[in-house]
């Protein structure tokens, strides 16, 4: 029976979402992919020594990550997300609900029976011509919900507090927000080690590219692309090739 070599490699890639002079993450998705793929997907190997898999790690994500890991990240979303609700104003209501059900409907809202409400009580609202159905316990519902939806699997069974808010599915408290913060962060954590630790045994080989991810011949020189489209529109020339050496020495580092 003929054999195929087959190689798996995951490209694990996120742009660079911090706004370097605010200091500010402008989207989470850094921060929710940690918690729901980042860890897992090398975690559960460890279930299966004999399956050996490639890692490509995009630097820029890793560092968001370990900002995150660190507790140093500024996101406006999980700020929003572990305020109290008693103190949201206007503005944090309206940014929580335009932000809280970026899941998949099917597959990570309808999947939790009180997400799901909460998510046909805010398309109610839409058409009601925005008047408030939420309340306050509501809110805190949105805000507990709009983070644990993209909690690993394995930490959904496995972790005893994770587990119980997934199985209560409504009424959290405000203690219960600054928890889901803190174990957000222990989760993120996790993400750079478990990498190192099965790199270290060889059952993952990881792999990387230039620092932010750029195409490097562009970099080197914008007019390369007149090679393969001889009739493209280009804008001024750029050429920085000590640039584009930059960000490997980058990210070898």
């Amino acid at each position: 029976m003929a054999q195929i070599h087959l190689c798996f490699l995951w490209h694990m890639h996120q742009p660079f979402y911090k706004d370097l002079v605010s200091g500010e993450y402008k989207l989470p998705w850094t921060r929710m992919h940690a918690l729901k793929d980042y860890y897992g997907m090398v975690h559960v190997l460890e279930e299966f020594p004999q399956v050996r898999q490639t890692f490509n790690l995009v630097p820029s994500m890793m560092a968001q990550v370990a900002e995150y890991a660190s507790g140093e990240a500024v996101d406006p979303f999980l700020q929003l997300a572990l305020k109290p609700a008693e103190e949201l104003n206007d503005g944090d209501r309206a940014f929580l609900l335009r932000h809280s059900f970026y899941s998949d409907p099917q597959r990570m809202i309808y999947r939790y029976p009180r997400y799901g409400e909460l998510f046909d009580a805010w398309q109610r609202q839409k058409a009601s011509a925005g008047r408030m159905l939420f309340g306050a316990q509501d809110f805190r519902d949105v805000q507990m919900w709009s983070q644990l939806a993209w909690f690993d699997e394995a930490f959904q069974v496995q972790d005893a507090e994770v587990h119980e808010w997934v199985a209560r599915g409504r009424n959290f408290s405000p203690a219960d927000q600054h928890r889901m913060g803190e174990k957000q962060r222990e989760i993120v954590g996790k993400v750079l080690p478990v990498y190192r630790k099965l790199a270290a045994t060889g059952q993952i080989e990881i792999s990387t590219t230039p620092y932010y991810h750029p195409i490097l011949p562009l970099l080197c020189d914008s007019n390369i692309a007149s090679v393969a489209h001889p009739n493209v529109t280009l804008p001024a020339r750029f050429r920085y090739p000590g640039d584009a050496r930059t960000q490997l020495s980058m990210a070898r580092e």
